[in-house]
């Protein structure tokens, strides 16, 4: 992209600051490093971040269906956690913005479009990918006259992260995007109704009675009624990791699968 005068240049490059601002301050286990700025490569700086040979989890699953899928979904909840503790909102969860790491360690990426609660400079007014955008930030087009409205909120959120990560859980346990999910960010009102994930779509095997019971909260349509991630990770984990119980002799522990 060449300074043509026309605006675009400088637009990119504040964004890319901005990319650069709040990726450097984020070091988890399940956020994707970030190296360093190259400037000599082209002519907007270039961020540096470690290659990731096993690509997105979903081109990973791919390759290694056998793989612990709920340790995955843990990883990732783990990593969301992190950023919404620190404050930030990522905007844009998806399956292609969670690279596997050569331990099959998940890490969020992409902090394009991502924000600093309470920070003045840090806001965005993009709403993330359509079909894993939360209701509220969809455009709708409302009755018969075809009058479009803005979304409800002035944009992304922790509670419509939350959304997202719950339709990512079910790309991770099932291997397949999730269903009957609109492809562009406009909608008319019986589409926005509609937009709950069906329990009936979902093998039971894949996902469990007691895992969809924590997804379909994260799926309500009003923002404030759904849990937190920090919930969200709890209940995930007494879902997935094996409780320990204290043996017939009341010393020592073994462990019982939840089912």
């Amino acid at each position: 992209m060449s300074d043509d005068g026309s605006g675009q240049y400088e637009e990119m490059l504040r964004r890319l600051n901005r990319e650069i601002d709040i990726w450097s301050r984020l070091k988890h286990r399940n956020i994707v490093p970030f190296i360093g700025i190259c400037r000599d490569l082209a002519p907007l700086p270039v961020l540096i971040s470690p290659f990731y040979k096993f690509g997105h989890v979903g081109k990973y699953l791919t390759k290694h269906p056998e793989v612990n899928r709920e340790k995955l979904v843990l990883g990732v909840a783990s990593g969301l956690h992190f950023l919404h503790e620190n404050g930030v909102v990522h905007g844009d969860l998806k399956v292609q913005n969670v690279l596997v790491d050569k331990h099959g360690v998940p890490c969020i990426c992409d902090f394009g479009i991502s924000k600093v609660v309470s920070c003045r400079g840090f806001t965005t007014s993009n709403v993330g990918t359509a079909p894993y955008m939360a209701p509220e930030l969809f455009c709708v087009i409302d009755g018969p006259g075809m009058n479009s409205h803005a979304s409800s909120t002035s944009g992304t959120t922790p509670c419509s992260d939350v959304y997202s990560f719950a339709l990512l859980v079910l790309e991770i346990l099932t291997a397949e995007p999730p269903k009957g999910r609109p492809s562009r960010p406009i909608v008319t009102v019986r589409i926005l109704a509609d937009l709950r994930p069906k329990r009936t779509d979902y093998d039971k095997r894949e996902v469990s009675r007691r895992t969809w019971s924590v997804l379909d909260r994260c799926w309500s349509l009003e923002p404030l009624l759904r849990p937190s991630i920090s919930e969200v990770l709890r209940d995930l984990t007494d879902c997935f990791v094996p409780t320990p119980l204290l043996d017939v002799e009341g010393e020592g522990l073994v462990d019982r699968l939840v089912v």
